[in-house]
């Protein structure tokens, strides 16, 4: 499966809220509240309306923020791969079953304001 028909949705422990635009996820394990950034938080809220899969998040971030489609895939995948990484996202197919996460998916857990 091409990785970019995957649809990234959130993760059954994960809370989140947005607020005034800006994305706030309690991560329970860590017991710690993420703030996302602004791009972040964008995205976040598509994954949370669901049905968006990773293209269509490339497409919507090269739309509202006016970055080169190469650049926004590239930051676009890193931030997934953090955000799986965490717990935060989980994977779909696009007919709504589960996937396993991608080999070799890893992230840092560090920075108070990342992804």
């Amino acid at each position: 499966m091409d990785p970019h028909h995957r649809c990234p949705v959130p993760g059954r422990s994960i809370a989140s809220r947005l607020v005034a635009g800006r994305a706030l996820i309690l991560d329970p394990a860590a017991d710690q509240l993420q703030r996302l950034n602004d791009v972040g938080s964008f995205v976040w809220a598509r994954i949370l309306e669901g049905g968006c899969d990773v293209r269509g998040l490339i497409d919507a971030v090269v739309d509202a923020f006016e970055v080169a489609p190469a650049e926004a895939q590239a930051d676009l995948d890193a931030f997934l791969d953090e955000l799986a990484a965490r717990g935060y996202i989980e994977w779909r197919a696009p007919d709504g079953s589960t996937l396993p996460p991608p080999i070799g998916a890893a992230g840092s857990t560090d920075g108070a304001d990342d992804p």
